[in-house]
């Protein structure tokens, strides 16, 4: 390995924000997991819970799909089998555990504290959310839309509620701004 890699793999892996999490439920499309997973490695997530209690979990060779882009070996992922000990598990690391369903008590996501420890659930495409994980939720948000369709792609929703949690941390300066904007600084610098 070069030395300009292994620098890069190490400032990647040094900007993981320990205190964000994705939980897939019960997702059936490897696509959209593969996705999913894209977007978790571009915001730096964490840690991928995979909750599969109908289906199996997907195999690990599926989460290496084109759709995926080679993320899952950046990723943390923990498959389970149950919602009580995830819930478990969450609570202890001092997670909130913040589902999408579409309810009356619903939250816009910025109006959510995302920047603290928090756990975002993304339930199946047909059946979203199970009630058993909701139960457990501390928050429950919605994101706002104003057409006929009142839901997202599985993977879409996941993508724009990791962005509004970046979002939040690097305006309170818990996340490292994106590679991105620094290298747009530095040019802008540079001239």
């Amino acid at each position: 390995m070069t030395p300009n890699r292994q620098h890069k793999i190490e400032q990647v892996m040094s900007q993981r924000q320990k205190t964000l999490a994705i939980v897939l439920e019960n997702v059936d499309d490897p696509h959209n997991v593969g996705a999913i997973l894209r977007s978790c490695d571009a915001f730096g997530v964490g840690e991928v819970h995979l909750l599969y209690t109908v289906n199996k979990a997907p195999k690990n060779r599926e989460l290496r799909s084109k759709s995926a882009a080679s993320a899952a070996k950046w990723l943390k992922i923990t498959k389970w089998d149950s919602v009580a000990k995830l819930a478990s598990y969450l609570k202890k690391k001092k997670f909130k555990i913040a589902v999408t369903k579409l309810t009356g008590s619903a939250i816009d996501p910025a109006k959510a504290d995302l920047a603290a420890p928090v756990a975002i659930v993304i339930g199946n495409e047909h059946d979203g959310v199970s009630d058993q994980l909701s139960k457990k939720a501390d928050l429950n948000l919605v994101i706002p839309m104003v057409g006929f369709v009142q839901s997202f792609n599985v993977s879409v929703a996941a993508a724009l509620l990791l962005y509004e949690a970046f979002r939040q941390r690097a305006s309170r300066a818990s996340a490292p701004k994106s590679s991105s904007s620094s290298r747009l600084a530095k040019r802008s610098r540079a001239k």
